[in-house]
């Protein structure tokens, strides 16, 4: 993995906190908290937040085999997208 994946978590985390823009509570946004269970992203918001990624990282998600088991984290979208 040449991306430097806690630069590309940082930057994923500031696209949540900007995409909330204080409605929901994200003062303890870190890159394992879950996303879409807790509110913080709707599946819109999502579609966007993996665009983001694709766009950031220079590569395409895989939505075919991404398996969120117990939710979305930008952990998993980042390990996911960059192996």
């Amino acid at each position: 993995m040449s991306e430097d994946v806690s630069a590309v978590e940082k930057d994923l985390v500031a696209w949540v906190e900007n995409w909330n823009e204080g409605e929901v509570e994200v003062a303890e946004l870190k890159p394992e908290t879950e996303l879409t269970h807790s509110g913080l992203l709707d599946s819109m918001a999502l579609v966007g937040l993996i665009s983001y990624l694709e766009e950031r990282s220079d590569r395409e998600f895989d939505y075919s085999t991404f398996e969120p088991g117990d939710g979305v984290s930008i952990r998993g979208l980042v390990e996911h997208c960059l192996r």
